[in-house]
């Protein structure tokens, strides 16, 4: 791969990062808090909203799947790229440090914003055991049982699954990246659309039963990936350009099968991403600005710790009857100024102590 390529690559992928958090945290902020105000009370445990009927920014388009389609996109632009570079027990340690110990404190916050809330509202401090480690092991959430009460985790089991299926594919396909997405195309179609149940032996047939179960909602958003992978294969000279648009259209049409939304317009703010996506790979300059930089930098620690912060502030904001504009730019602010600590403070030195201790792994 030419230098060239290596820079057009991680100049635009950093700049869309940036706009995907913006989506993002923007979607939450002055949409989801406002035009869902029964589950905001579902999550912190307290009374919905009164008021400020009217607020919120009027979209024709879900502004979160806007960001989540670009996320994930990236996540299959970059994938190969650091299979190709390492062993697969060097990804998964690298993998681990990058995602896990930056969660955990956004956890840490998710939980004492819950108790904040329950201060507030004068109600039980109802988090369970079950429901913390469920959301310590990320992955594992849904099988280890309990409530979701971090609202954005969603997107890092799907992460993460997708970082198993595909390295171990890789690793078995001889550490070639196309023929291990060529064998888990049938895997995630047959996982998301196959039937509940089979008649094999047990513990098989316990097992497939489980694990569709908990699986499906997960790859089904695999198609999504794959096709960014699709585009750092054509970055690279390692796909054409008809090859490309083939297999990411079909990939597209999979993954509209595998989901199987009854909402055009979800589809359609997926789809708003995914143009985003393609409107860098054409115009890449676009898209290297230094700003976005900044913000793709504190990216996750901003996506970790925002939510249920977030909303506590605003809810406890309300009561001063402040303009509902006021509050969204509270919470962004807030929000923003721990991304930036946790980021300076857990991301970065635990990113660091994870290369070093991957570096004293097998090449």
């Amino acid at each position: 791969m030419s230098s060239n390529k290596q820079h057009l690559r991680f100049g635009f992928a950093d700049g869309l990062r940036g706009m995907a958090i913006l989506c993002v945290i923007l979607f939450h902020f002055t949409q989801t808090f406002w035009l869902q105000r029964e589950r905001i009370s579902d999550i912190l445990n307290m009374p919905p909203l009164e008021a400020y009927d009217g607020a919120s920014f009027a979209l024709p388009f879900n502004l979160g799947a806007v960001g989540v389609g670009l996320f994930l996109m990236i996540s299959g632009l970059l994938i190969p790229l650091s299979l190709s570079r390492m062993s697969l027990a060097r990804f998964a340690l690298t993998r681990f440090f990058r995602i896990y110990p930056t969660y955990w404190v956004g956890l840490a916050l998710t939980l004492l914003a819950l108790w904040t809330a329950a201060w507030l509202a004068e109600a039980d401090y109802d988090i369970t055991r079950r429901d913390v480690m469920g959301h310590v092991s990320i992955a594992f959430q849904d099988m280890l049982g309990g409530r979701n009460i971090d609202p954005v985790m969603w997107t890092l089991k799907v992460e993460l699954w997708f970082y198993a299926f595909v390295g171990t594919a890789f690793a078995l396909c001889g550490r070639r990246i196309k023929p291990a997405l060529w064998c888990l195309l049938p895997v995630v179609t047959v996982i998301a659309l196959g039937p509940e149940s089979l008649e094999i032996p047990e513990p098989f047939a316990t097992w497939w039963l489980y694990g569709r179960f908990y699986l499906a909602p997960e790859v089904c958003y695999f198609p999504l990936m794959f096709a960014g992978c699709w585009c750092y294969f054509w970055l690279t000279g390692a796909a054409g350009r008809l090859e490309t648009l083939l297999h990411v259209a079909g990939l597209l049409g999979l993954f509209v099968a595998l989901t199987g939304w009854h909402s055009p317009a979800l589809y359609a703010s997926y789809l708003i991403g995914i143009g985003l996506f393609g409107l860098a790979l054409w115009r890449p300059a676009w898209w290297e600005r230094e700003g976005l930089a900044k913000v793709a930098a504190i990216s996750y620690a901003w996506y970790v710790c925002h939510s249920n912060v977030g909303y506590v502030l605003m809810e406890w904001l309300a009561d001063y009857g402040l303009p509902w504009w006021l509050l969204a730019l509270a919470a962004i602010a807030l929000t923003w100024c721990l991304a930036q600590a946790i980021h300076r403070w857990v991301e970065l030195p635990t990113q660091r102590f994870g290369k070093q201790l991957s570096a004293r792994l097998p090449a």
